[in-house]
């Protein structure tokens, strides 16, 4: 499994000036994606209680989110085969918390390959949490809320590809 993060970073680098070699945080920004020449169409979604907005490539189904996908869950994204997954979820229990105390967090519960960036103007981390096929992506929204985005599988190359490309788009609501 590659890393999610690594995988972004060089995209961005590739993708930006040589002012974002300068960071010591690396900067991800969705406008320097150039989504047309992907060819994939996707469609975004705003989420106003947190004022967030995602791209989701439009293979994948905005499902209906139900009590089994567990508390704080705000978007459930799935292929219609079932195959893959996009997730989002509101984090309870970091209030005031910096990310600091995050990653502090994360390590102590087992988190593995965790990096740190700056997503679209949002501080954030991803990381790899040991027997998943999954990554994971955590940050601060300008409400105040720590929100959290799951991409599964990332074994499977071609979606971890996608996920990179919609955790790219993850900003804050314009």
């Amino acid at each position: 499994m590659k890393k999610l993060l690594a995988t972004l970073i060089t995209l961005a680098l590739l993708l930006t000036s040589a002012a974002a070699l300068a960071e010591t945080v690396p900067a991800i920004n969705w406008e320097d994606i150039d989504i047309e020449s992907t060819g994939i169409e996707g469609s975004w979604y705003t989420f106003d209680t947190i004022a967030l907005q995602i791209w989701v490539p439009d293979i994948f189904v905005n499902a209906d989110i139900t009590e089994e996908d567990g508390e704080g869950v705000i978007a459930k994204f799935q292929a219609p085969d079932g195959s893959a997954g996009i997730f989002g979820q509101i984090i309870e229990g970091y209030k005031g918390a910096t990310m600091e105390d995050v990653i502090k967090r994360l390590t102590e519960n087992g988190a593995t390959e965790i990096e740190r960036c700056t997503l679209n103007g949002l501080d954030a981390i991803s990381y790899s949490i040991p027997d998943t096929d999954a990554a994971y992506v955590t940050f601060v929204t300008a409400s105040g809320n720590f929100v959290q985005f799951i991409f599964t599988p990332v074994s499977d190359e071609g979606f971890a590809a996608v996920a990179q490309l919609v955790t790219a788009s993850i900003m804050p609501e314009k």
